[in-house]
């Protein structure tokens, strides 16, 4: 098997359509690792610097750039060329003071949003699925494959247990520690994470849960009018105001 046959890369015309390859890159593609993102839903690293941020021109000097230690995605630095970047997770470039957050869009699927430093210090995770572990503490597994231990004082009645699944979590970086939780219910702001609306933003204004995951959908008011979505395609950004800093929704 030849190296190009191997998992490593990927044919240009097989990758996704948000990456927006041009045919300069020629026939290979470097291939997202396996990580905490689907491999469908994220921007490999080596993609970032050099397509997207444009900090160099080649496969080699982004490599380079990024063995050095020059990038960290929320907090912590990644020398990996393929690593998987995906939604919410924050990209810094500390000698350039530079940073930025993978929000979704509507015309290209991911995009990368600068953000201020200050911004750069946390991220929104929202909550997939819980789950109680020994001990009965609670362990919180978050959409961008981190997990989160709540430790519980009494398992039979644990007052700790006050997070639902769909709730969305402010957290430092690179700690993760919870500094609020944004509740997933009607009145407050969401983004669309994906589907055909990917990318659009609004208030939430009605929830109907259905039996299934694909048969439950959300009403979401964004200039006036009305956009349906699946549930699981709905990410809370805030209540009266968004968490995070967003392009203006009318680029």
């Amino acid at each position: 098997m030849t190296r190009h046959g191997t998992q490593k890369v990927l044919k240009r015309l097989n990758t996704p359509a948000f990456l927006k390859i041009k045919r300069k890159h020629g026939k290979f593609f470097v291939k997202a690792a396996p990580g905490p993102h689907s491999s469908r839903l994220c921007l490999p690293l080596l993609h970032i610097v050099r397509d997207l941020l444009k900090i160099v021109d080649t496969h080699r000097e982004a490599k380079k750039l990024i063995v050095a230690g020059y990038f960290k995605v929320d907090g912590k630095k990644v020398r990996n060329k393929s690593f998987p970047v995906g939604l919410m997770d924050v990209i810094s470039i500390e000698k350039l003071n530079l940073h930025y957050r993978i929000l979704p869009d509507s015309h290209h699927g991911l995009i990368l949003h600068e953000i201020s430093e200050e911004e750069s210090g946390f991220k929104l995770c929202r909550i997939n699925n819980k789950k109680t572990v020994k001990g009965g503490h609670i362990q919180l597994n978050l959409h961008d494959g981190r997990n989160i231990l709540i430790k519980v004082q009494e398992p039979r009645t644990p007052k700790e247990d006050i997070y639902k699944r769909m709730d969305v979590l402010k957290i430092s970086l690179p700690e993760q520690e919870i500094h609020k939780i944004l509740r997933f219910k009607e009145n407050n702001i969401a983004i669309i994470m994906s589907g055909k609306n990917i990318g659009q933003v609004g208030k939430i204004t009605n929830i109907l849960k259905r039996f299934g995951p694909k048969a439950s959908t959300v009403s979401i008011q964004q200039n006036g009018g009305h956009t349906e979505t699946l549930y699981d395609y709905t990410f809370i950004i805030g209540e009266e105001n968004s968490e995070i800093n967003i392009p203006d929704l009318e680029n």
